[in-house]
C-alpha cells in the first residue's frame, strides 16, 4: 500500500489533540491534504502562500494555547516557513511544521522540486525527526509511530515552541486506498511537571528578598494570565518593590509603571543611584524598551534573577548582570515566594511613581497641542478601538508607539517580538481572528504590511478582523532612531521612501477599504471602520500622515517629556 503511513499521521494527530492543520497546496504534499481534511477529527485551512500560512499558524496557535500543524510540499516550499518558525521558537508558539519531501535515494539527483529537507530549521526547532517513507512492516510502524507521538510532544514540553516533521512521500501520489480497518495504535504520551525551587534554596532567595529596600521586577512578552497578574498584584502595597511592565507582557496593574520609555527617559546619571534596583527580578519573553535594558545595564543590580522554565536558554543575562536563573514557570515561582517573602519599608515605589506621574502630566499636556501625526493617529486610535478587542502590533514604530499610552495595556496584545521582524504581522492576526470571536486589530506599518500583503490571499479572513495601516511613505522608524538621518542614503535606500497607498490591494482581496489624510477625516472614518455590525467583512483603513513631520513630533515629544 502506498504512503500509508498518512492514514496513521491523521490518526495520531487527532488523539495527540491537534485539532487545526494549515497547509498550503502542492503535489508532494497532496495525498497528505485529501487525508487530512476527510478525517472527522481535524480541521484544515489551505493558505496558498507559505509564508503567510506560517504565520497564520501561529496566531491560531497564540489564541488556542495549543498545538497547530502545518503541512507544506517539497522543496523551496518549506523554507519559506523559515520566518514563523523561528518567531515561534523564540515566542514559545508550539507549531507542528511537515514537510513532504522526495524519498531520500532522490536528494541531489537532479529531481524537481528537492533540496536537503533533513533538519531544515535546525536552531530554530525543539527538535528535528524524520519518518520513514513507509509503516507496513511492524518495528517501521513502531519507528513512526514513537517518533511523530515524540514529535507533538515536543511542541509543548519542556517548554512550548516548533518541531520539524520531515515526511518523505513516494510516487505514485495519487493513488490513495482507504484502508477498511486500521491496526491498534500506540500513542506514548508525556506526564508534564512543574519544577520547584527547594526548600533551602528558597529559604536563601527569601532573605534576599527580605532585606533589600530597592526591588524591581521587569515583565516582558506573555499571553494574559489572569493567575499572574493576580500573583504580581500581591506586590502592589509593598513600598520596596516597582513593576515594569509592557504593552505586550499583558499585565496591567494599578501603582506600576507601563510607559517605561516616557518615564526613564533622560534619567540623569546622577539620578542613578535613586532609581538602582538592588534586586532585579525578570520574567516573560522579549522587551521592546532599548532605553530600560541600557539603563539596566549601566544600573548593574546586586542581585538578577530571571524566572526561565526553558532549558534551550540556560542562562538568558539580557542585564548583563544575571546571578541566578530560575528553571520554573513565573506561577510557581512567584507564588513560592510570596509565600516567604515580608513587605521591606522604603521609599524605591513612591520615588519611581512619583517621576511616571509627572510624565505622565506631560505626556498628555503635550498631547493637547500635538499636530496631525503618527502620535496623534495613536492617540485616536486608542481612544476609537472597542475596548474587547485584541490588538496585534506590527514592528519598528506601531509597537514603540503603543508603549506610550496608558490605554494600550488596557488591551490584550501580541506583536512577533521574537525575533522583531517586520513579517508576518498581518498574516498572524489573521490567524487569530480565524479563531476568536471578537475584534482583531492589527496596527502596522506601510512597509510591513506591504511585505506581508500575501496575509489578504486567504479565503479564511474573518469579518473581525480590522487592519489599520499607517502610511508615512515608508520606513519611519530609520528617522526616528539616532543615526540613519546622518546620511544622503536614508531616503532612497535606508527609509526606502515611496508614494504608494493599498487601495487596489484591499479591493482586489475583498476588503472594506477607508481612507483619512486629516485629523478631521480619521475621527469621522474610525467609528464606521470598527463597526462590525454594519460592516461584516474584513477592512483596513489606510491612515497617511507625514515622515518628517511624524518624527519631528516624537522628538519633541520626548524634549517635552524630559523638561
Amino acid at each position: 500500500m502506498k504512503n500509508n503511513q498518512l492514514h496513521l499521521l491523521a490518526d495520531i494527530l487527532h488523539q495527540k489533540g491537534i485539532s487545526r492543520v494549515v497547509a498550503s497546496p502542492g503535489s508532494r504534499n497532496a495525498p497528505a491534504i485529501v487525508i487530512l481534511n476527510r478525517h472527522p477529527g481535524l480541521v484544515l485551512k489551505s493558505v496558498i502562500d507559505e509564508r503567510s500560512a506560517g504565520f497564520f499558524a501561529l496566531g491560531m496557535a497564540q489564541q488556542l494555547k495549543e498545538t497547530v500543524a502545518l503541512l507544506c510540499t517539497s522543496g523551496s516550499a518549506a523554507l519559506n516557513y523559515a520566518p514563523a518558525v523561528a518567531e515561534a521558537y523564540y515566542q514559545k508558539i508550539p507549531l507542528l511544521v511537515i514537510t513532504a519531501d522526495r524519498p531520500e535515494e532522490w536528494i541531489d539527483q537532479g529531481d524537481g522540486q528537492t533540496i536537503r529537507q533533513q533538519n531544515l530549521f535546525n536552531g530554530y526547532v525543539r527538535k528535528s525527526f524524520h519518518l520513514p517513507q513507509q509503516a507496513s512492516e511492524k518495528n517501521i510502524r513502531w519507528h513512526f509511530e514513537r517518533s511523530l507521538c515524540e514529535a507533538i510532544d515536543r511542541t509543548q514540553f519542556p517548554a512550548p515552541g516548533p518541531v520539524h516533521v520531515n515526511l518523505p512521500l513516494s510516487e505514485p501520489l495519487y493513488d490513495i486506498e482507504w484502508p477498511e480497518k486500521t491496526e491498534e495504535t500506540r500513542y506514548p504520551s508525556i506526564v508534564k511537571s512543574v519544577s520547584l525551587t527547594s526548600a533551602n534554596d528558597l529559604d536563601y532567595l527569601g532573605g534576599i528578598w527580605n532585606t533589600t529596600t530597592s526591588k524591581m521586577i521587569v515583565v516582558g512578552q506573555l499571553p494574559p494570565d489572569e493567575r499572574l497578574k493576580e500573583l504580581l498584584s500581591h506586590f502592589s502595597d509593598d513600598p520596596s518593590v516597582i513593576i515594569l511592565t509592557e504593552t505586550t507582557a499583558n499585565i496591567f496593574i494599578p501603582d506600576t509603571i507601563s510607559c517605561i520609555d516616557r518615564t526613564i527617559e533622560l534619567l540623569e546619571p546622577d539620578e542613578l543611584i535613586k532609581f538602582r534596583p538592588d534586586l532585579l527580578l525578570s520574567l516573560g519573553g522579549a522587551v521592546v524598551s532599548k532605553k530600560v535594558k541600557t539603563l539596566l545595564r549601566q544600573m548593574k543590580p546586586t542581585h538578577h534573577w530571571h524566572i526561565n522554565p526553558d532549558t534551550d536558554d540556560f542562562h538568558l543575562d539580557t542585564y548583563q548582570s544575571l546571578t541566578y536563573t530560575i528553571p520554573s514557570d513565573p506561577i510557581t515561582f512567584i507564588g513560592q515566594l510570596i509565600s516567604v517573602g515580608k513587605k521591606t519599608e522604603s521609599n524605591y515605589k513612591k520615588i519611581w511613581l512619583d517621576r511616571s506621574r509627572r510624565h505622565a502630566e506631560r505626556h498628555e499636556h503635550f498631547l493637547h497641542k500635538t499636530p496631525y501625526s503618527d502620535l496623534s493617529v495613536y492617540h485616536s486610535l486608542f481612544s476609537a478601538i472597542p475596548r474587547n478587542s485584541h490588538l496585534h502590533l506590527g514592528n519598528s514604530t506601531p509597537v514603540r508607539y503603543a508603549q506610550l499610552f496608558e490605554e494600550a495595556s488596557e488591551f490584550v496584545c501580541w506583536s512577533n517580538r521574537g525575533t522583531s521582524g517586520i513579517d508576518g504581522c498581518v498574516s498572524t492576526a489573521a490567524g487569530a481572528a480565524e479563531i476568536c470571536n471578537f475584534p482583531i486589530v492589527v496596527i502596522t506599518g506601510d512597509i510591513g504590511f506591504l511585505y506581508d500583503s500575501n496575509a489578504l490571499w486567504n479565503s479564511n479572513l474573518s469579518p473581525r478582523l480590522r487592519i489599520v495601516l499607517i502610511n508615512n511613505g515608508g520606513g519611519n522608524i530609520f528617522r526616528v532612531i539616532p543615526g540613519p538621518d546622518k546620511y544622503d542614503e536614508l531616503e532612497t535606500l535606508i527609509e526606502t521612501g515611496h508614494e504608494l497607498n493599498v487601495k487596489g490591494i484591499a479591493t482586489t482581496f475583498g476588503l472594506s477599504y477607508f481612507e483619512a489624510h486629516s485629523q478631521v477625516e480619521l475621527d469621522q472614518r474610525l467609528p464606521e471602520f470598527f463597526n462590525i455590525e454594519k460592516n461584516n467583512k474584513p477592512a483596513l483603513i489606510e491612515v497617511f500622515t507625514s515622515n518628517k513631520i511624524s518624527a519631528q513630533v516624537l522628538k519633541d515629544y520626548f524634549k517635552n517629556i524630559a523638561l
